[in-house]
């Protein structure tokens, strides 16, 4: 098939981006695939020309630019089998406190959090506790503050900055783990091990020195298995299917869900989670990336 991939942009995120679809575009093009990149820097006007000659899209564009649901209402519009959620799906997905909404509202076990706006509003929600951007990725926009000292880190000041709304989060200690869904299947638990300096940040993710486990050794077999559950129903309700992946931190044997990550924001390096936990189940990276192209194409909702 001839298969466009939009990268790039502009986002924070935009290195982490090329870099996937890098990765992506060789292993397609293994599986006998015709690939052409086309960086979301170039414009609307430029991809709706180029895909005009194309079977099927597939976005590996992180952040905002590629998760907000924008760009699947774009490609919607523009008839073309994509790799993608319904867009209303994908914004309540990638925006954090849509999402942490819609897991009160589901019963959805997770931290318990309040939206901020400021300093004040931090120290009457406590510590310790997390601050994010609503709209951040890839750990960038986060900071754990353990005590009212860390208010003083330059980080809170960038953050509340930010053109963004903003939430705080309960700190919580335990294991962190991912739950990836494909094709409405969960997939073994990975648990993260970061460096013992630091924690599962932007830095961490990509430079190699964490530990990601699969089969999450730390937990029994009935935790990993309600953590599958968790992830399915949230994947389910969002309806974000090809895949998505779901963070979650377990606190005596009981996972909390941080966050879940549509298509856009599940990362396809060598090192990313999701392609680790698939070939768990005997499914490589070019037979995953496969399935996925494919799966665009039998979907007619999209």
């Amino acid at each position: 098939m001839k298969v466009l991939i939009i990268t790039g942009g502009s986002t924070s995120e935009r290195k982490i981006s090329l870099i996937s679809a890098n990765n992506v575009k060789g292993a397609l093009e293994e599986k006998g695939h015709k690939v052409k990149l086309f960086d979301f820097k170039k414009g609307v006007s430029n991809l709706k020309e180029i895909a005009r000659d194309i079977d099927v899209i597939f976005p590996i564009l992180h952040g905002k630019e590629g998760e907000d649901g924008t760009l699947y209402s774009f490609l919607k519009k523009l008839g073309k089998p994509f790799v993608g959620s319904n867009p209303k799906s994908s914004e309540t997905a990638f925006d954090k406190i849509l999402f942490n909404k819609f897991s009160d509202k589901n019963k959805i076990p997770k931290p318990s959090w309040e939206v901020v706006k400021n300093i004040q509003d931090i120290k009457k929600f406590g510590f310790p506790s997390v601050l994010k951007a609503a709209r951040g990725g890839s750990s960038k926009e986060v900071v754990i503050l353990l005590t009212e000292k860390d208010l003083k880190n330059p980080l809170v000041e960038k953050i509340l900055n930010l053109d963004d709304n903003f939430l705080i989060e309960e700190y919580v200690n335990g294991i962190e783990i991912t739950v990836a869904v494909f094709n409405n299947q969960a997939l073994p638990v990975i648990e993260i091990i970061p460096p013992s300096s630091g924690w599962f940040d932007y830095k961490n993710k990509y430079s190699g020195e964490s530990k990601e486990i699969v089969g999450a050794p730390s937990l029994d077999e009935k935790t990993k298995k309600t953590a599958q559950k968790i992830a399915l129903k949230i994947h389910g309700l969002l309806n974000l299917n090809p895949y998505s992946r779901v963070d979650m931190i377990v606190s005596n044997n009981i996972p909390l869900v941080l966050e879940v990550n549509p298509q856009n924001g599940v990362g396809m390096t060598s090192v990313s989670l999701m392609p680790k936990a698939a070939k768990a189940v005997g499914i490589d990276f070019p037979q995953l990336l496969d399935k996925i192209i494919n799966l665009a194409l039998k979907d007619l909702k999209l």
